[in-house]
């Protein structure tokens, strides 16, 4: 028996999973610990004074496995929690921050005072994919969008998935020059092989971008780029559009 395994068999006795475990499971736990301490208690108070070190030893002893028990159960508990919080802002498909971690994070740069641009990507016509070969070959679609978006990005840009086939990305420091250039990766048709079809799935990306501004929500500057974003899919789709703080760009 393994060590994780080991936990999680332990993990699996004392989980609260009915509304009764709630009551006896700690009583249960509270009195081994008590009858544990009892005994050897009363072993200690029934020896000579003379041989008490050498009880209290033993005692410390007989208790160290129990407490080492307790740490590690505590210390495996932690990283669970440490990895279902990392999991509750993940998308699991794409392996990207999902929409509540992105727009954290984002929020977070635009309060330091990281002024860029907010972009909003999606993948063209995906229903009609979804609808056409099947809902695995959407996954593959989004996988490959996530894979883009990984290979364009700067180091210091953030990416998520902030919905269904929606993606978005927070580029700090960014010029129009830099915008340009992404604009135009980003929308470069993406080719996927299926075993069913004699050529690739041609994959294409709308893209709305929008300015940040000082001292404004990051959702103020996502509703801009939603906008533009709409001028994208109007305008033709496989294509960059921003919404500048003057007008709307077709950059790409």
């Amino acid at each position: 028996m393994t060590k994780d395994t080991l936990f999680l068999w332990l993990f699996r006795i004392f989980s609260l999973n009915r509304r009764r475990d709630y009551v006896l499971k700690p009583l249960a736990v509270t009195a081994a610990f008590l009858a544990l301490f009892s005994i050897v208690t009363v072993a200690i108070l029934r020896q000579p004074l003379a041989s008490l070190p050498g009880l209290t030893v033993t005692a410390g002893l007989v208790q160290l496995p129990f407490t080492a028990l307790a740490f590690a159960m505590l210390t495996y508990m932690n990283r669970m929690q440490t990895h279902l919080a990392e999991l509750a802002m993940t998308d699991v498909l794409t392996g990207l921050p999902n929409r509540r971690a992105f727009v954290a994070q984002a929020g977070r740069a635009q309060a330091g005072g990281q002024a860029g641009f907010i972009l909003i990507i999606d993948a063209d016509h995906f229903k009609r994919i979804n609808d056409t070969y099947g809902h695995a070959v959407g996954d593959r679609c989004l996988q490959a969008i996530a894979k883009r978006l990984n290979d364009v990005r700067r180091a210091e840009d953030l990416i998520g998935r902030i919905g269904g086939e929606e993606f978005g990305a927070y580029l700090p420091y960014c010029t129009m020059q830099e915008i340009d250039q992404l604009g135009k990766r980003l929308c470069n048709a993406i080719l996927i092989n299926l075993p069913d079809l004699a050529a690739p799935l041609r994959l294409t990306m709308s893209v709305g971008a929008a300015e940040t501004r000082p001292n404004e929500l990051i959702e103020a500057a996502l509703s801009r780029a939603d906008e533009a974003l709409y001028l994208a899919k109007a305008g033709g789709r496989a294509r960059l559009i921003v919404w500048t703080r003057s007008a709307a760009l077709d950059v790409a």
